[in-house]
């Protein structure tokens, strides 16, 4: 198994930020894609507008036709491009969650619960493994910053902030997900979209995350935290214990 210093060794990062953006062109917005923020089903949903649009059939069922669509209006856009030639042209917007919430969301979805056996191990050369502690799995995230992590774990505002602030006109968030999405889709009519991939949160992650572990993550993700008015929620979870 790789070292700490062995992986920063190997995994070179990039020079410039570059998150997945959809463009819409016709309707001049664009989508900065977050995974593990309802970013499949927000996906489906600009498939599914474009697809109407071209006069296409539903691309919910046809994977081919999904990958068609996602490599014509979706690539990784460098922040310096967003700022200079988006902002301000297109209603840029993205969705973010309480980032310990995402965490935990994260360590379901690619840790324990993979929905096919054979499926590819995404983090596995950044020390993570299938079936490990949750406990091991913060200790892992915690040390690897945002250029070297996998992107299901880097910071929100890895994506969404430059050195001059936030790029998006319009954050919404998971937890008020109708009522944000709404404000979309009553500006460009988009479709509601269809949950896919959910794996949910526990009653409380305290019933699962030891208080060490907890403060572990409120220190890894305390920009997402503070840029995205996460820290009354935090404070609650914290009273669980």
């Amino acid at each position: 198994m790789l070292s700490y210093k062995g992986i920063l060794e190997k995994l070179r990062p990039p020079v410039v930020r570059k998150p997945r953006v959809w463009l819409l062109e016709k309707e001049k917005i664009a989508y900065i894609r977050i995974r593990k923020v309802a970013s499949s089903s927000i996906n489906l949903s600009l498939m599914q507008h474009i697809a109407r649009g071209n006069k296409q059939p539903d691309p919910t069922n046809d994977r081919a036709l999904r990958k068609a669509i996602e490599a014509r209006y979706s690539s990784h856009i460098a922040h310096p491009v967003i700022r200079r030639d988006l902002k301000g042209k297109y209603f840029l917007f993205a969705f973010v969650r309480n980032p310990l919430s995402r965490a935990w969301s994260c360590y379901r979805n690619k840790i324990i619960n993979p929905k096919r056996a054979d499926k590819k191990d995404v983090l596995s050369n950044r020390e993570f493994y299938f079936g490990m502690d949750f406990t091991e799995f913060v200790d892992v995230l915690a040390k690897l910053p945002d250029d070297v992590i996998d992107r299901h774990l880097r910071s929100q505002s890895w994506f969404l902030c430059d050195e001059q602030g936030l790029l998006p006109d319009y954050i919404g968030k998971l937890e008020t997900f109708d009522a944000d999405w709404g404000f979309v889709s009553n500006k460009y009519g988009l479709p509601k979209p269809i949950h896919w991939n959910k794996t949910g949160t526990p009653a409380k992650l305290s019933d699962v995350c030891p208080r060490a572990s907890m403060e572990r993550l409120i220190e890894r993700y305390a920009d997402d935290i503070e840029i995205f008015g996460y820290q009354q929620a935090v404070d609650d979870m914290l009273k669980d214990y």
